[in-house]
């Protein structure tokens, strides 16, 4: 018998995690594995006097932010400082010991040796035919052929002869076999017999920051969770791959059906040089005079702890960070050159521009990520909680729920733009119906697409960003 008064009460009261950057400071000067901090002085303790830490005490000290709390947490990693390193050349060596042949060599005749079944090469015999192995040799002396777009040079000495490329290169696809034929075609053999080929396959130099990138990479295979990148870095090479890398960090639509995962990357940087210039879109590079104030890690310790809020990274005023000294014609270059900078205008000291490499505002790259990052985790959310989706319209619609909570998410954070009328966010997503599927999609429980646009608020400009977001409902 049920009772006539009852009483539940739930406790509403988990701590929600604040949603901050993930940060990490990449240190060259020594290993060390990655370990998230939340205190500058055991990254002291652990970095002492190395640039890392004092990255971090900019990152950390930015007391006079516009933003309500500060930077408290980043992941560091040490890796040893890279370094240039030369390659070797790939050789072919041939040596003769019990030399042998179908037919006797005549003298003053022209033979045809396919090298590693790769290639033929012309030898001619002199007034007499060869004599022996070191006499067969010497044939080859000074004999050079190019494969695959790698040159090989020919010394002989003795019973042996050497092949070597004449560039720092690896080779591929070559045999451990010389054979001798009279024909050019190689159609008659003449069965050399008694030559033992052995093939070191050499290596191509390698610059420091391909080093440095191929470092980083080795990192991303063991834990690829975080966002932004900075290094103790300012070599204007190295600056320019990791923009690169950065840049190609963010998968394209045909990979994300190909089944790679999406671990976008965000890379700061500075450099000291007033002509240099980026070409890439997730990196934002900073001119400074004097690099060991780490005006980039001082930026984002300035304005990260607003993310995921939309706020415009120029403006910005970081501690601890001078003026650079700039004649007008030089802030102009930088300007054009898509470089950040700080300045003073009016008596008045900012950060200008808040760029990244294509020219696009630090803002709206955020923003944007942001939005496929929050997409993707509703998604994750709805599927997971939910025993069966559907294929209805009604299951269309709870997926489709994920996509509109994301774009209200982003409209709230000021990522994307509201009526001014109505306050509404300005955005429309296109929801498919069940009759728009094709049979094939239907059988292998593949959603059509739910397309959306957005306007970004952006700061002082808007662009629009359009996205597609493609569903498969297994169950």
């Amino acid at each position: 018998m049920s009772k006539d008064i009852q009483v539940f009460t739930a406790i509403d009261a988990k701590v929600k995690p604040a949603e901050s950057l993930d940060i990490l400071l990449l240190s060259t000067e020594g290993a060390a594995p990655m370990k998230t901090y939340n205190d500058l002085e055991k990254i002291n303790a652990d970095f002492e006097g190395k640039k890392v830490a004092a990255m971090a005490t900019k990152l950390f000290n930015q007391d006079n932010t516009l933003a309500d709390t500060l930077i408290r947490k980043v992941r560091i990693v040490g890796i040893e400082n890279p370094q240039n390193v030369g390659g070797k050349a790939s050789t072919i060596k041939a040596a003769f010991d019990g030399l042998s042949t179908s037919e006797e060599l005549t003298a003053n005749t022209d033979y045809y040796a396919k090298i590693c079944g790769k290639t033929v090469v012309k030898i001619t015999t002199g007034d007499t035919a060869p004599a022996d192995e070191a006499a067969f040799a010497a044939l080859f002396d000074g004999v050079t052929f190019t494969e695959d777009g790698v040159e090989f040079r020919a010394e002989a000495a003795e019973k042996t002869v050497v092949f070597t490329s004449t560039t720092r290169t690896a080779i591929s696809g070559y045999t451990a076999d010389i054979g001798l034929y009279k024909d050019e075609d190689c159609f008659e053999s003449l069965e050399l017999g008694g030559c033992d080929v052995v093939i070191t396959i050499g290596t191509g130099d390698v610059t420091k920051e391909e080093n440095l990138v191929k470092a980083l990479e080795e990192i991303r295979d063991a834990d690829d969770d975080f966002y932004f990148v900075l290094t103790d870095v300012t070599d204007e090479d190295c600056v320019t791959s990791l923009c690169k890398w950065a840049e190609g960090t963010e998968p394209t639509e045909a990979a994300l059906g190909a089944g790679v995962e999406d671990h976008r990357k965000f890379y700061f940087g500075q450099v000291t040089n007033k002509e240099y210039v980026n070409n890439y879109g997730r990196s934002a590079v900073v001119y400074t005079d004097d690099p060991s104030e780490w005006a980039d890690a001082a930026w984002v310790g300035s304005v990260g702890p607003f993310w995921p809020e939309s706020v415009t990274w120029k403006w910005k005023v970081p501690d601890g960070i001078s003026v650079a000294y700039l004649r007008d014609s030089e802030r102009d270059t930088l300007e054009e050159n898509r470089v950040n900078f700080m300045t003073a205008e009016y008596k008045h000291e900012y950060m200008k521009n808040g760029i990244c490499g294509d020219g696009n505002f630090i803002d709206n790259v955020l923003g944007a990520d942001y939005i496929t990052y929050q997409m993707r985790e509703n998604l994750y959310t709805i599927f997971l909680q939910n025993p069966k989706i559907g294929y209805t319209d009604a299951g269309f619609s709870i997926v489709a729920s994920g996509v509109f909570s994301a774009l209200n998410r982003a409209v709230d954070l000021h990522i994307i733009a509201k009526d001014p009328e109505d306050g509404v966010g300005v955005y429309t997503v296109t929801v498919p119906k069940r009759k728009d599927a094709t049979d094939e999609q239907a059988r292998n429980r593949v959603m059509p697409d739910i397309e959306w646009e957005a306007l970004l608020e952006g700061a002082v400009h808007s662009a629009k960003v359009r996205g597609t977001l493609s569903v498969t409902l297994n169950n």
